[in-house]
């Protein structure tokens, strides 16, 4: 039984927006570590570096994670819009899917990252890091469940293909 919802592991169906509602939850977690890491800084204090050059690459950090998201959107949209049934493992294999099963994942946290360093912040990096960890042990095991069940063999041979990480 999946921690998210009520749909049996042996029910081939998925409740319609269901993975969209379990990555939400994970955009709440980094929402969250960002609070927490502003916070935490505000009261301690706590800086990474001390060179000038890290809010520089903190901010390309931000531009290149937003990119990533952007375009990992973009190319899973052309999925929604494709017919369930009769997937192949190409269709999966769109944009940055090609070399990742979860790119928007990583430039969130390449996003959030950029954020920790701009801002200087150890405890905004630390939550961050807990966050991208929280996120991938717990939603985008969800989501993967969720998406084998609603695309079946296609999505199995995409997992088996691609890595979740580069």
């Amino acid at each position: 039984m999946s921690i998210f919802h009520h749909v049996k592991k042996s029910e081939t169906c998925v409740q319609e927006g269901m993975i969209h509602f379990i990555l939400s939850h994970s955009y709440v977690v980094f929402f969250i570590a960002v609070i927490l890491g502003s916070i935490f800084h505000i009261y301690f204090n706590l800086y990474i570096f001390s060179g000038i050059l890290y809010p520089y690459i903190g901010f390309m950090l931000i531009i290149l994670g937003s990119l990533l998201i952007y375009i990992s959107q973009q190319a899973s949209a052309g999925l929604k819009k494709t017919k369930e049934g009769g997937l192949t493992t190409a269709d999966f294999e769109q944009g940055p899917y090609k070399y990742s099963r979860n790119p928007t994942h990583i430039g969130m946290t390449v996003m959030t990252l950029g954020l920790g360093l701009l801002l200087n912040s150890f405890f905004m990096v630390f939550f961050i890091l807990c966050a991208s960890v929280i996120t991938k042990q717990i939603f985008l095991k969800e989501e993967e469940i969720l998406l084998e069940q609603k695309y079946g063999q296609a999505y199995s041979d995409y997992k088996k293909k691609v890595g979740k990480w580069i």
